[in-house]
């Protein structure tokens, strides 16, 4: 209770994390339980780069304490383009994002796949993703990971990286949410096993889709220099 005795009588407490909703719904629990409640938990995982929130395109899922919800609400509006309510649960914002990253992940996954097929038959991988992604999946994600996975770009640069080892983290947090509640994800354990052998290649701190190699990898493509190129960016940033 170290952070909750510090905070005032009314305060609200803004968790912006990407946490298992369990852990939502016990802080939450321990603000109701101190001093009478006389603070508030709300959950607002956030969807959105450092740069993306400088340019107020952020999105926000949040729920928790109902008379929190409209100030916290009002409060996000100003970094975002959205900000919806999922109601009084703290874990149910958490479940909203962790639904959101699964399906970013899976999108990675099967351009890789995608573009891992048309590369062994002969098919220019990026041209293809730039057919793709300019057409029928012309959205932020295809466009912006579409690059990185066609042209094996997974630097992690300062305005524009989510980390390997954080995607792994989401992934297991998918999983084990989903076991919890019973809820059968077969594409879900693929992509642990997926980020997991990333991890144990040492690919944690490039970019999440990075995973796109270990595809190409299993297709019989050297990506040895695009992996170097990779991991020199990494040792320079640090």
């Amino acid at each position: 209770n170290g952070i909750i005795s510090e905070m005032r009588k009314g305060s609200i407490h803004v968790s912006c994390s990407t946490v298992s909703p369990h852990t939502s719904r016990r802080v939450s629990s321990a603000h109701e339980n101190w001093n009478e409640g006389a603070c508030k938990f709300v959950s607002a995982p956030v969807f959105a780069r450092p740069r993306e929130l400088g340019f107020a395109q952020a999105t926000f899922p949040i729920s928790g304490h109902l008379d929190a919800l409209p100030e916290t609400k009002s409060l996000l509006e100003s970094t975002s383009t959205g900000v919806f309510e999922f109601g009084s649960d703290p874990g149910a914002a958490n479940i909203a994002k962790l639904c959101g990253n699964f399906l970013i992940a899976c999108a990675i996954e099967s351009m890789s796949e995608s573009l891992a097929l048309a590369e062994d038959n002969g098919v220019d991988r990026v041209a293809l993703m730039t057919m793709l992604n300019t057409t029928i999946f012309d959205c932020l994600i295809y466009r912006g990971y579409g690059q990185r996975v066609s042209e094996r770009d997974h630097f992690p640069y300062p305005d524009a990286h989510f980390a390997l080892d954080l995607g792994t983290k989401d992934v297991r947090l998918v999983q084990s949410t989903a076991q919890k509640s019973n809820t059968p994800m077969p594409f879900g354990s693929a992509l642990v096993d997926r980020y997991t052998s990333a991890m144990a290649k040492g690919r944690g701190q490039l970019d999440w889709s990075a995973i796109g190699m270990s595809v190409s990898e299993d297709s019989g493509v050297d990506v040895s220099k695009h992996l170097e190129r990779c991991m020199k960016g990494l040792d320079k940033k640090g």
